[in-house]
């Protein structure tokens, strides 16, 4: 299948046009004016697709529709019916994977958006839940700047403990290490073998690990 070029595009609604005006039972058609920016220069559906880094394979995302626009110089995709990605170490190993209802990637930015019902998890069994949720590929592995938002943010532990960031939180790479900020949580605290308790924190921020 060839995809329709701007200038493809362009030509057909000049074509459409001087139709009209040389129709003379079709004067009183109106006319419909069509922004090109807003159709993207590539349309995919269903696909699979990797991304690697100097050779070396980062992420695999799947998506029932990819948009690619070139924006005037500031290209971006757009995954109007949602996502899933995947993110690898160096050993090939999944660090994490990510859902979510929509998502976008600015590709100067190396930055993702992910928006609507946001879920992710990491390979110990940690799970978060926001609405939107940033994955910046451009800054270093172990930052706390790889993932965020301001938006709360539920986050599980695989022991089952609960804790909230109130105005949303700052992770690494794997999501090991975890800031959150205005956090509330209940956590499960051992005391012996035997015994647990649970605990109700309240901190401005607090730092998971």
């Amino acid at each position: 299948m060839v995809l329709p070029t701007k200038s493809t595009i362009i030509f057909t609604v000049f074509f459409f046009v001087l139709t009209i005006a040389c129709n003379p039972g079709k004067k009183n058609m109106p006319l419909v004016s069509v922004d090109v920016k807003t159709i993207p220069n590539i349309h995919s559906e269903d696909i699979v697709s990797l991304i690697s880094d100097s050779g070396v394979l980062r992420s695999r995302f799947q998506a029932k529709i990819w948009d690619m626009y070139s924006n005037e110089g500031d290209p971006y995709w757009h995954f109007p019916e949602g996502i899933f990605v995947e993110q690898y170490d160096s050993l090939l190993q999944v660090n994490a994977h990510i859902v979510a209802d929509t998502a976008y990637y600015y590709e100067k930015k190396e930055l993702w958006k992910a928006v609507g019902n946001v879920v992710g998890e990491n390979m110990e069994g940690r799970i978060f839940e926001t609405s939107e949720l940033f994955w910046d590929l451009s800054v270093p592995s172990n930052s706390l700047n790889v993932f965020y938002t301001d938006q709360p943010v539920k986050i599980t532990e695989p022991d089952g403990s609960v804790s909230f960031g109130r105005n949303g939180f700052r992770a690494d790479l794997r999501l090991n290490t975890i800031r959150l900020f205005s956090m509330q949580g209940e956590f499960n605290i051992d005391e012996t073998a035997g015994s647990s308790q649970q605990d109700v924190i309240n901190a401005d921020s607090l730092q998971l690990q």
